[in-house]
Formats: structure tokens, sequence, C-alpha cells
């Protein structure tokens, strides 16, 4: 796979979005029941931390490794996140802590991910017989990241639909 300039550029301006993603959080997740855990489901702290915890655990590491490895490695050598997240209570109850860790985190993901040379992009990366790029384990890092993220505005939009649906009842029958 022939790996341009571009590409990395774009993946590089995804990786900065999913920063800005959890810098703008920070404004808007006191307005939510950010704790609370929905039937079946993880809160959005719980959410947020496994994604911290992937980040920082998993993709960082293997980026790190085959960056540094003259050799292709292996996936199956890692253990994956969700086999490895453990719960943080402390740092649940502090939400603006936890995206504070988050947004610096991702800034060095971010510096680390600048400094590879477009070469490097194209080092190879199995899990089982699956060959990947470097590049490409990157963007399926980002891909997972984004429908987190999205899964956590859904969440958030959920919250705030409830609320106004619960205004307009108040409204309507000022007596309750």
């Amino acid at each position: 796979m022939d790996i341009k300039q571009s590409q990395i550029d774009s993946l590089i301006d995804d990786v900065a979005y999913l920063e800005h993603e959890a810098e703008a959080l920070k404004y808007v997740i006191e307005s939510v029941p950010y704790d609370e855990s929905p039937e079946g489901g993880r809160s959005i702290s719980e959410i947020l931390l496994y994604l911290d915890h992937a980040q920082q655990n998993y993709y960082r590491r293997v980026i790190e490794d085959a960056f540094k490895s003259v050799r292709p490695i292996n996936l199956n050598a890692y253990s994956r996140p969700e086999d490895t997240f453990e719960v943080d209570e402390d740092l649940l109850k502090d939400i603006q802590k936890l995206l504070y860790k988050i947004s610096k985190h991702r800034v060095a993901l971010l510096n680390l991910i600048k400094n590879i040379q477009l070469i490097d992009w194209e080092r190879e990366i199995s899990r089982g017989k699956e060959t990947l790029t470097l590049y490409e384990f990157v963007n399926q890092m980002v891909r997972k990241e984004r429908s987190t993220l999205k899964e956590i505005a859904d969440l958030v939009m959920a919250y705030q639909n409830s609320k106004q649906v619960q205004r307009e009842m108040q409204s309507r029958n000022p007596d309750q």
C-alpha cells in the first residue's frame, strides 16, 4: 500500500479532532447525568474512562512498538483493552479530571503520530493471518473512537431530550 502525505495529514487532523471533542465535552458534561449507567450499558464517564484506557494501554503501545521495531509486530502479543479495563471509581467521580487526562493523553499521542515519518506508516502489523499497515491500524483506532464519541453524544442527546420532555410536561400541567 502506497501511503501519501495527504492521507497522513488527514489522519493527524482526525486524531486532533478527537482531542478537541474531549475538550468540548468539558463544557457540556455537567448538564447531564454522566455517572448514571443506562440499563445494560456503561455511563458516559465509564465510556470515557475506557476510551482513555484503550488509547494509553493498547493503541499507544502498539504505535510506539511498531515505530521502534524493525520487524512486523503481532497484535496477539498485546492484551485487548476490553480484557484489561478496570473502573477507577475515584476518577469516575471527577469527570473534569478525567476529561483533562484524556485531553493530555490525546496531545501526547498526537505528538507521537506527528513524528512518524511517511515511510514508517507502511510498517506492518499482523493479527493472526491478517496484515495491516501502521496507518491502517491508527485509522481503525480513529474510527473506533469516533464511534465511541458518537455513543456519548447519543447519550447526551437522550438525556437532554428527556429533560426537554419533562419541562414541556410541567409547563402543560403546572399543578404537578
